[in-house]
């Protein structure tokens, strides 16, 4: 026998959307439909929270600013401590000494399962690494903003430190993130430091803390981020021989990255050298060191495009300490360096990334 559903003169509700329509159900199937409707509505609202934690992750520093400027102008008994925090941030040695200001905590928070989620990041190692050991990291491409380079250092607690014990892996990143309030002390929180030069040489001595740090560095910086075009894989690495160079005096090995599918997590807006983006994104990188880019996500909150990252950890170049390498030294590493990225990306591009184009060095 079927009974009327009791809502069935009405409207039923499917994920906020009206359907007009007559449910003639099974007096035993009623329980089994009300379980699977809220099993749907359960999963909808899951999706619907981990788009916004991405989404808020990945618009942190605008965020973070507009936060910090609607509390200076608004509200009018916070401002005398806010412009004590400003002075305070300005002069903070925390980001350029080699140590920061990381907590470790931070990293097991649950959000961070929604950000794996989204993503579906994958670490592949061509060969295991030396928790004893310090490496220098390079990471390719750097994409729009670096998300994969952000996973892999271990923001979201599944990085190369998961994989091997005992490894402390610093990131660093331009020294204007630390001019951006609140967002600053996230990115210390988390481990990251500056790229300066200083910096990277604090991170890299065992004297300064007594502990065996890692870096790992986005090597393209900003002149490659106005290359991250969907599928493309150029990259800016002939002239960039600093990180090499540090690594020799260090005497660190040496460890290609690379991320794939970290340029289609945004879309940017074609730029083609001597067009009016082009020189808009170059006018502001003269001005300031770094660049604003124009792109869009999958919708006007920018949201990131859900794409499975991949990063492929090279073979560990090995490198013989010196305090004074020579160019020779550093072009000798440098080009194992290119070969080794050239060979895991042709490697592994027929799985990962099928239908990316051939890599190209631009610079």
């Amino acid at each position: 026998e079927t009974v009327t559903a009791p809502w069935d003169t009405a409207t039923r509700w499917t994920f906020g959307m009206p359907m007009f329509m007559r449910l003639q159900i099974p007096e035993n199937r009623i329980v089994d439909v009300c379980r699977a409707q809220l099993t749907h509505a359960s999963a909808f609202l899951e999706e619907a929270l981990t788009i916004v934690i991405v989404t808020m992750w990945a618009t942190s520093p605008i965020l973070s600013a507009l936060v910090f400027f609607y509390l200076l102008i608004c509200i009018k008994t916070l401002r005398a401590l806010l412009v004590v925090y400003l002075v305070l941030s300005f002069f903070d040695p925390r980001p350029y000494d080699g140590v920061g200001r990381r907590i470790p905590a931070l990293r097991r928070l649950p959000i961070w399962n929604h950000v794996n989620k989204y993503f579906q990041p994958n670490i592949v190692f061509e060969e295991p690494l030396d928790a004893n050991a310090k490496y220098v990291f390079g990471s390719h491409p750097h994409g729009v903003i670096s998300y994969m380079s952000q996973l892999i250092s271990g923001t979201t607690g599944m990085g190369i430190e998961s994989h091997f014990p005992g490894l402390v892996v610093r990131g660093v990143t331009m020294p204007a993130t630390f001019s951006i309030p609140f967002f600053r002390d996230y990115v210390l929180a988390m481990g990251c430091l500056s790229c300066d030069r200083n910096s990277i040489r604090q991170i890299l001595s065992e004297r300064r803390h007594r502990l065996r740090q890692s870096l790992l560095i986005v090597v393209g910086g900003a002149e490659e981020s106005m290359l991250a075009h969907d599928g493309s894989a150029d990259l800016v690495l002939l002239k960039r021989r600093g990180f090499i160079f540090e690594a020799v005096r260090a005497g660190c090995d040496i460890v290609p990255i690379y991320n794939f599918n970290e340029n289609s997590i945004y879309r940017l807006l074609p730029n083609p050298p001597g067009s009016l983006v082009h020189r808009f994104e170059m006018a502001v990188r003269s001005a300031f060191g770094f660049t604003i880019l124009l792109f869009h996500g999958r919708n006007l909150f920018f949201t990131p495009y859900k794409t499975q990252l991949t990063a492929v950890v090279g073979r560990p170049i090995k490198v013989e300490r010196n305090l004074e390498p020579t160019a020779r030294d550093i072009e000798v590493y440098h080009s194992q360096y290119v070969e080794e990225l050239t060979r895991i990306y042709n490697k592994h591009r027929p799985k990962y990334a099928p239908d990316a184009r051939d890599m190209h060095f631009v610079a």
